[in-house]
């Protein structure tokens, strides 16, 4: 019998590879693209619908959204009411979001119960009549949400940021005004909902364990012209503003101040996108990170600091962003580009690239964890006419990235010059 050593580790393996479930695409005659993932050990299955329903498609804030949320609240057979005790007698659960290229609608079903509960998703999805009464009781909602988390500087720096990173004009600045919520109307949803939620140009990833009976369910539910709108992916190109390195949004008697500090950046289709994800993480995009080290663990100066990079369809940024007391803020902007600038002029140490690359590929790896998991990653590729591949050399770029790489990354994105402070407080 092999005897235990409790103060003896157990011998580990580096990560070399991951191993993705294959993903089958089918395009069904009116134009749908289906992506499906199957795998699991239940019998449970996702399906995420995607339509060109974004708040850029709307043109209008509030409207997409909106649009999206009633979907559910009333057919011309069904009212709200009867569509919640059907979801909920079949074990079901209906899930909507929107961003600002699509909506998306997602069904979580027994895979036992995937033909009635699809049938229900399709009269959702065709047949919405958006009761005036629905209407009125959420824009209401909306509306205090709205002003309640309007107050708060953490909400103010956010869209002071992308507002002065991209201008008012650009879809990705044009934020949500208390006129927007009397401005809407029911005639606006449907007019809406006819153009844009439509099959061709849209899709629709189905994960875990759908059964024998997919295909006839897909035939029966999925595969004719419910709308006859045309799908458009035009994108009017915008010039980016020349913006201040300082903005201050004032909130009186704030006692903190919310800081955000960032930088245009790129789409997922460039190539520093992956190895930059890596210097970002160093910098703050975990709790181990050296901002973290620095301004929570070392100063005191906030409960938590992070970065991250965003990427949307047509652009991307990079930004920080912290709390801290009003009287703290100045000492906390010179800590940030302190560790921006370390990352310019000094070689990150092989022990600390070691730590960082052996972290982000367990959480990489975890990140394909079941097919929902995978299905959810590969949902974010399909802007960028991108496939698994892309996972695949982000493990690679982890791997094999050198502390040089990342010095010289530093230097070509971390130029303070290029970035804008956003300050929201008192």
């Amino acid at each position: 019998m092999n005897q235990i050593h409790r103060d003896t580790p157990p011998p580990s393996e580096p990560i070399s590879h991951i191993d993705f479930l294959p993903i089958k695409k089918i395009k069904l005659p009116n134009g749908l693209t289906v992506h499906l993932v199957e795998g699991g050990s239940q019998e449970v299955t996702k399906i995420d619908l995607i339509f060109p329903a974004g708040s850029v498609q709307a043109a209008q804030p509030l409207l997409a959204s909106t649009t999206n949320k009633l979907l559910s609240e009333g057919t011309s057979s069904l009212t709200s009411e009867q569509i919640s005790e059907k979801m909920d007698f079949f074990g079901a659960y209906l899930g909507q979001q929107t961003n600002y290229h699509h909506a998306v609608v997602s069904l979580f079903t027994l895979s036992k119960h995937l033909e009635p509960t699809c049938e229900l998703l399709s009269q959702i999805i065709k047949d919405p009549v958006f009761p005036q009464h629905e209407l009125d009781l959420y824009l209401d909602k909306r509306k205090q949400e709205y002003e309640i988390e309007g107050q708060k500087v953490k909400t103010m720096a956010t869209r002071k940021f992308t507002t002065t990173l991209y201008g008012k004009e650009h879809p990705y600045g044009n934020h949500l005004k208390p006129e927007h919520f009397s401005n809407i109307t029911r005639e606006d949803l449907i007019k809406f909902h006819k153009k844009v939620y439509i099959p061709k140009g849209s899709h629709m990833i189905i994960s875990g364990q759908p059964g024998a009976q997919l295909e006839s369910i897909l035939s029966k539910y999925f595969s004719d012209t419910w709308q006859p709108g045309k799908y458009s992916d035009h994108f009017t190109a915008f010039a980016l503003p020349d913006t201040p390195l300082t903005v201050f949004e004032k909130k009186e008697n704030a006692v903190q101040s919310a800081i955000k500090i960032g930088r245009p950046l790129f789409t997922k289709n460039h190539p520093d996108y992956l190895p930059i994800q890596i210097l970002n993480t160093i910098l703050g995009g975990y709790f181990g990170s050296r901002l973290m080290t620095n301004l929570r663990e070392e100063k005191g100066l906030t409960y938590g600091i992070s970065s991250y990079i965003m990427s949307f369809k047509h652009s991307g940024f990079w930004v920080i962003g912290t709390e801290v007391k009003g009287e703290d803020r100045e000492t906390a902007v010179k800590e940030i580009f302190h560790e921006i600038n370390r990352l310019k002029t000094e070689l990150v140490s092989a022990e600390e690239l070691s730590l960082i690359k052996n972290y982000m590929l367990g959480d990489l790896t975890r990140n394909f964890d079941g097919p929902f998991s995978l299905a959810d990653n590969y949902r974010s590729l399909l802007d960028f006419s991108l496939d698994m591949r892309f996972f695949q050399e982000f493990f690679d770029t982890i791997r094999h990235i050198t502390a040089e790489e990342l010095l010289n990354l530093a230097d070509k994105y971390l130029k303070e010059e290029d970035f804008v402070t956003i300050i929201a407080g008192k």
